[in-house]
């Protein structure tokens, strides 16, 4: 605002002086303005920044008091606590009555379209075969439908307890273990027993059966002994 008033005052002067012959060249009368305009600039008041700032505050003011109208008539204008009236709870209600029953029905044709799991029944093997080294010279094999026995021993005498299902043969043999007990895992052979006869010098072998003892045929040879079921008629 300073260098605008001492512009302004310039342009006057000049226009003042502007009948000299020459204009550019300056004149004591010039010289002394332009000193005077200088003492008046570095000591002018501060009034137009005053009122600037006057002005600066005054809109601070105003913007401040409209904040706080704003905010009142906000606060003025919240909504009361909604009241619930007998026939908005029962419409509530029914409400959620309606949406529980789409919900279930939802569920019911969700189980309908599932397909029951297929339940495969697989029928068990009769072909399946377990080996087992019982002692280091006597191998057993067997399956649901026949058991055998290898051993470097002969047997030399076989015979059959009926009344309990168990078929006994007896291998020539001297050798010195204590009594072997075995479950099988079988329809139609189900334990097995290796006991010692040391002073006898022979070892027996004792097959439990699941059926009676006439329902089995026995085969044997040099070094095996074969126990086939018998297929009933």
């Amino acid at each position: 605002m300073k260098k605008i008033s001492l512009f302004i005052a310039l342009l006057i002067l000049s226009s003042n002086l502007s009948a000299r012959e020459n204009p550019f060249e300056p004149t004591q009368t010039y010289n002394e303005e332009v000193a005077r305009l200088m003492e008046i600039d570095e000591s002018y008041p501060d009034e137009f920044d005053n009122q600037e700032k006057y002005y600066i505050k005054e809109i601070q003011d105003n913007m401040k008091a409209n904040s706080i109208n704003k905010d009142t008539k906000a606060s003025n204008e919240k909504k009361e606590p909604e009241v619930l009236t007998e026939e908005k709870v029962k419409k509530l209600i029914t409400q959620a009555q309606q949406k529980t029953v789409s919900e279930t029905k939802k569920i019911v044709k969700e189980l309908k379209e599932q397909k029951p799991e297929e339940i495969i029944y697989v029928k068990p093997r009769t072909d399946v075969s377990y080996e087992k080294e019982i002692l280091p010279f006597l191998k057993l094999e067997y399956t649901n439908e026949k058991l055998q026995l290898q051993s470097k021993y002969k047997v030399f005498k076989k015979f059959t307890l009926p009344n309990k299902n168990k078929m006994i043969l007896d291998f020539y043999a001297n050798e010195n273990f204590y009594t072997i007990r075995e479950d099988l895992n079988s329809t139609n052979f189900t334990k097995i027993t290796v006991g010692n006869h040391k002073k006898d010098k022979f070892f027996r072998v004792v097959v439990e059966l699941s059926d009676t003892p006439l329902n089995y045929e026995v085969t044997y040879d040099d070094n095996q002994v074969t126990i086939y079921k018998l297929e009933q008629m």
